[in-house]
C-alpha cells in the first residue's frame, strides 16, 4: 500500500510541474534575479538615500507614534514601513533593517505584478517573454531608491493586470478590482490621481457594446473614489484638515523644476537656489495660490525656456531610465508590438497600452522628469515589446519583416556610432546577431518546429539580454556599526535624548538616531546673517546640535561657512569620523 503511494508521487510531481511549468519558471527567474541583486537588500546606512528613502522609512515609525500623513504624504508607503519597523523597533539600526525588509517586499511586489500582467497577454505572447525582459532589466532594482516608486508601480501594474483581464473576460468585477488597485496606487503616489480618469475612459472604451455604460462607469470610478476620498475624510476627522494637499506638493515640485534651466551660483543647495529663482520669475506660492498654471501664465516666456530645456534632455533620460543598451531596442519592439495589435484588430487593447502612461505628461508642466518617473509604466512597455518580439519571431520567414529589421538595426547602429552612443550601438549589434542566429537555426514556421525550438529560442534571447544588462551586484555580507555614519548615529543615540532637535543638511542620519530633524536647506533659513546672528537664530529655534556631512559642506558651502566660523565660539565639536567629513557640533547655550 505504502509502496504504491510512494510510486505515484514522482508521477504527481511531474504532472504538477507540467501543469504549472510557467509559474515554476517564473518563480525560478524571480529567485535567481533576487539573488543576483541581493546586496541591494542589505544596505549599510550610507547606502540608504538620506532624503526621500529615509523620510519614507521614518514615516512608518512616525505613523506608529500617532503622526498620520495627509493624502499628499503617500500614506500607503507609511503603512508599509510601519509594518517593517515593528520587528526592529528596539534596534539601534532600525532604519537599516526596516529599509532592508521594505526593499525585499517592494522588489517582490514589482515582480509579482509584472507576472500578473504577463499572464493576461498569453493570446499575444508567452508570459515568460515578458518575465525574461523583467529579468534582464535593472528597473525593478532602480525603483527601490524612492520607496513610493515601487509601491506605486506595483499597485498600478496590478490595476493594469485587472484592466487586461476585463478586456479578455468582460467581467465588471475585474474592472472594479482594477479601480481598487489604482486607488491604492494613488495612496502610494499622487500620480495615481491622474490615472483615475484614464482608467474610467479605458473602461468605457473596452466595455462599449459589451457592458452597460453606467455599470462600467461605476465599476471603474467608484472603488477608486471611495479609497481616495475615504482616506481624505479619515484624515480630516483626525486632523481637521480635509484637503488633499496635492496642490502645495505639486507647486513645490514646479519650483524645484527650475533646475532644468538654472544651475544656481553654487553658494547654497542647488534645489534651494532653483526655488528662489522660480519665485523671482513666477511669483511666490501664496501669490499664485499654489497653482502651477497661474504661475506659468505670469511668465510664459520663462516657462518655455524650461520646457525647451527638459524636452532636449528627454531622449537621454529615456535611454538612462531603460538602460543605454536596451532602451532603443525596447522602443523598436514596442513599435512592432503596436503594429501587431493594430493588424490583428485589437485596437482597444492597443489604446490601453498607449494611454496608460498618459500621467507622465504632467512632467512637462513642472519640467521635472526623474529617471524613476519615466520608468513607472515599464511593465506596459515590456508587455508591448514582448508582443512585438513574439510577432517578429512568428513572422521570421517573411522577407519584408527581415528587411525592415535589417534596415532598422543598421540605421540604429550607424546613428549611435555618429552620436558616440557606444552602448546603443552595442545593443543594436548584439540584437542583430541574435536575430541572425535564430533565422539560421529556425528558418521555418511549421508548428512542430515552433514547439521544438521554443526553448532554444528563449535561451538565445535570454543570453543576449543578460549580455545587454551588464554586471549584477551579487550577494554580500553586512556588518553594522563600523561605517562613519553609523558611528555618528550611535554617538547621537548615546549623547542626546530621543527627539532632540538636531540641525543637518539631509535628514537620514537624524531619523536613524531617532532625533528631530531641523532642516538647513529650506527657503526660510537666514543665510544672509552674520555668524553671530545665525548662531543666535539656531538657539532661538531650539537647535541643540548640528550634524555635519557632505549635504552641508558640499551641497551648501555658503551655509557651512557660517556654521564653521562659529566652531570654538558657540559651537563645540564633540564627535568626528571619516577623517573629519562627519562631525557633531553642540550648540552652547
Amino acid at each position: 500500500m505504502n509502496g504504491g503511494l510512494i510510486s505515484r508521487v514522482p508521477g504527481r510531481l511531474r504532472s504538477f510541474a507540467a501543469e504549472h511549468s510557467t509559474s515554476l519558471v517564473a518563480l525560478l527567474l524571480f529567485c535567481l534575479g533576487a539573488y543576483l541583486v541581493s546586496s541591494s537588500f542589505l544596505p549599510n546606512l550610507d547606502g540608504i538615500g538620506a532624503w526621500d528613502e529615509s523620510a519614507y522609512v521614518n514615516a512608518g515609525r512616525r505613523l506608529l507614534d500617532g503622526e498620520v500623513p495627509d493624502f499628499a504624504g503617500n500614506p500607503l508607503v507609511a503603512v508599509l514601513y510601519a509594518l517593517t519597523y515593528l520587528p526592529y523597533s528596539g534596534s539601534a539600526f532600525w532604519l537599516v533593517h526596516s529599509t532592508s525588509l521594505g526593499r525585499l517586499i517592494q522588489f517582490t511586489l514589482v515582480w509579482l505584478s509584472g507576472y500578473a500582467v504577463s499572464r493576461q497577454l498569453q493570446r499575444w505572447t508567452h508570459p515568460l517573454v515578458v518575465l525574461g525582459l523583467f529579468f534582464v532589466s535593472s528597473i525593478p532594482l532602480a525603483l527601490l531608491a524612492y520607496p513610493s516608486d515601487p509601491l506605486f508601480v506595483s499597485m498600478a501594474a496590478f490595476s493594469f493586470w485587472k484592466l487586461l483581464s476585463f478586456y479578455n473576460s468582460n467581467r465588471l468585477s475585474d474592472l472594479a478590482l482594477s479601480s481598487v488597485f489604482l486607488g491604492l496606487a494613488a495612496l502610494s503616489r499622487n500620480d495615481g490621481l491622474l490615472m483615475g480618469p484614464v482608467l474610467v475612459l479605458l473602461g468605457l472604451v473596452i466595455g462599449y457594446g459589451k457592458v452597460r455604460l453606467w455599470k462600467t462607469f461605476l465599476a471603474a470610478a467608484a472603488p477608486f473614489a471611495v479609497l481616495v476620498f475615504g482616506y481624505v475624510l479619515l484624515y480630516g476627522l483626525i486632523s481637521g484638515n480635509f484637503r488633499l494637499g496635492t496642490m502645495g506638493r505639486t507647486y513645490d515640485n514646479f519650483e524645484a523644476g527650475q533646475q532644468a534651466a538654472y544651475s544656481g551660483e553654487g553658494s547654497v543647495n542647488p534645489v534651494l537656489e532653483a526655488k528662489i529663482e522660480a519665485r523671482r520669475l513666477f511669483g511666490t506660492p501664496e501669490e499664485n495660490g499654489n497653482s502651477v498654471f497661474r504661475a506659468i501664465l505670469r511668465n510664459p516666456g520663462a516657462y518655455l525656456v524650461r520646457l525647451r530645456a527638459v524636452v532636449r534632455q528627454l531622449p537621454d533620460l529615456l535611454l538612462s531610465a531603460y538602460g543605454q543598451r536596451l532602451a532603443a531596442l525596447l522602443m523598436l519592439l514596442a513599435v512592432r508590438g503596436t503594429w501587431e495589435l493594430w493588424r490583428r484588430g485589437d485596437r482597444r487593447l492597443l489604446l490601453a497600452f498607449l494611454l496608460w502612461p498618459a500621467h507622465l505628461a504632467a512632467g512637462f508642466a513642472i519640467t521635472i522628469f526623474r529617471l524613476g518617473h519615466l520608468s513607472f509604466p515599464f511593465y506596459a512597455l515590456y508587455g508591448l515589446s514582448a508582443i512585438g518580439l513574439s510577432a517578429l519571431v512568428a513572422n521570421r520567414a517573411d522577407r519584408r519583416e527581415r528587411g525592415v529589421w535589417l534596415i532598422a538595426l543598421v540605421a540604429l547602429a550607424v546613428l549611435s556610432k555618429v552620436l558616440g552612443a557606444s552602448a546603443v550601438e552595442f545593443g543594436a549589434l548584439a540584437f542583430g546577431a541574435a536575430l541572425v542566429l535564430i533565422y539560421w537555426l529556425w528558418p521555418g514556421q511549421e508548428e512542430s518546429s515552433r514547439q521544438a525550438m521554443a526553448p532554444a529560442f528563449g535561451l538565445v534571447f535570454l543570453a543576449v539580454g543578460l549580455l545587454l544588462h551588464g554586471d549584477f551586484t551579487g550577494p554580500k555580507s553586512r556588518t553594522l556599526g563600523e561605517r562613519p555614519v553609523e558611528q555618528a548615529v550611535l554617538f547621537m543615540q548615546e549623547a542626546f535624548e530621543p527627539g532632540t532637535p538636531i540641525a543637518a543638511g539631509s535628514p537620514g542620519p537624524i531619523y536613524a538616531a531617532r532625533m528631530t530633524y531641523m532642516g538647513l536647506t529650506a527657503l526660510d533659513i537666514p543665510v544672509d546673517r552674520s555668524q553671530e546672528d545665525f548662531l543666535e537664530w539656531m538657539r532661538g529655534q531650539g537647535i541643540e546640535a548640528v550634524y555635519v556631512d557632505y549635504s552641508l559642506t558640499q551641497d551648501s558651502p555658503g551655509l557651512w561657512r557660517l556654521i564653521e566660523g562659529s566652531v570654538g565660539s558657540g559651537l563645540v565639536r564633540v564627535f568626528t569620523a571619516g577623517g573629519g567629513d562627519l562631525q557633531v557640533l553642540v550648540v552652547e547655550p
